[in-house]
């Protein structure tokens, strides 16, 4: 009973804390904001993209979601930045400062990384490159503001429309691209295309770097000898699948409703960019380099 008490008190605080933030957001005047984001609106509204009631096969068993609207792409540094600017502009200095890019993710990640934090979520050169290093909270208070300042779009294609984390079930049916058996967000079940390209951006481990390790019996990774694709690559990067979503797949992982994290990153080895894969990342790991997130849309 006392284990009980204390996760109720435990969830409570966290609900007040989301209503605290949701609260400031008041401050802000939207119809100002809206003027100064309109363009970043329109681009938004004209890259959703709506995914049918639905269902696939996975190891996990049917996973089924009604109809929703989700982003063709990741969050981007541009996106979220706007979005920190507006906080910022509107005397939001202390909520912005929770909600930050936390560029000290690449220096834990590695010193040879740590150059990336004085210029990734910044430069002009990476606005269309996924946002990473956030928080669960930030990537929820930023579809809560994205939402309101929807609500003050004139020419709003969904009226009254909700953004918001996907929840793990609708991540990997839009993942999934209607395909019924779907292994990856793309078809078939290997790792590179009909042309022999790797079909996502992620840690490649080629034969050279994998041996059984004849003391435990066990398959080990070299890891100084991996390979990366690369880092980060543009949120276009790579072809859409089926459904006209792009990197569901790799480059950063993403952030569900449910606290879970889908998709593996650049990061990650080949396995986890199957859908149904366990998940590599949790909440607890956040903020990290790896990690971003994208939002569906749903209309009222």
């Amino acid at each position: 009973m006392i284990k009980n008490f204390i996760l109720t008190a435990l969830l409570l605080c966290l609900n007040c804390y989301s209503f605290s933030q949701t609260e400031d957001l008041d401050k802000i005047d939207f119809k100002k904001s809206m003027f100064a984001n309109l363009e970043m609106i329109k681009n938004i509204e004209a890259q959703m993209k709506y995914i049918p009631q639905s269902s696939f096969s996975s190891i996990e068993g049917t996973i089924s979601a009604g109809d929703f609207y989700i982003s063709a792409y990741e969050v981007t540094n541009q996106m979220y930045n706007a979005f920190l600017m507006d906080l910022n502009g509107n005397g939001l200095i202390s909520l912005c400062e929770k909600v930050k890019i936390d560029g000290l993710g690449w220096k834990k990640l590695s010193e040879a990384y740590a150059t990336a934090s004085k210029y990734y979520d910044s430069d002009p050169k990476f606005h269309s490159y996924p946002v990473v290093n956030v928080t669960k909270e930030g990537a929820e208070l930023f579809c809560i503001w994205l939402t309101r300042l929807y609500a003050q779009y004139d020419g709003a294609k969904y009226p009254g429309a909700e953004f918001r984390l996907p929840k793990d079930n609708e991540w990997m049916v839009a993942a999934s691209g209607g395909v019924k058996n779907a292994l990856y967000p793309w078809e078939g079940k290997f790792l590179r295309n009909k042309k022999g390209e790797y079909a996502a951006n992620f840690k490649i481990a080629g034969e050279e770097n994998i041996r059984l390790n004849p003391e435990t019996g066990n398959i080990e990774i070299l890891d100084d000898n991996v390979l990366y694709q690369s880092a980060l690559q543009p949120v276009k990067a790579y072809e859409p699948n089926k459904f006209g979503l792009y990197q569901m797949a790799g480059n950063a992982a993403e952030i569900t409703l449910n606290g879970g994290i889908k998709g593996g990153s650049w990061h990650s080895y080949g396995h986890y960019m199957q859908i149904a894969a366990e998940e590599e990342y949790n909440i607890s790991n956040l903020p990290n380099p790896f990690t971003g997130f994208r939002f569906v849309l749903i209309t009222k």
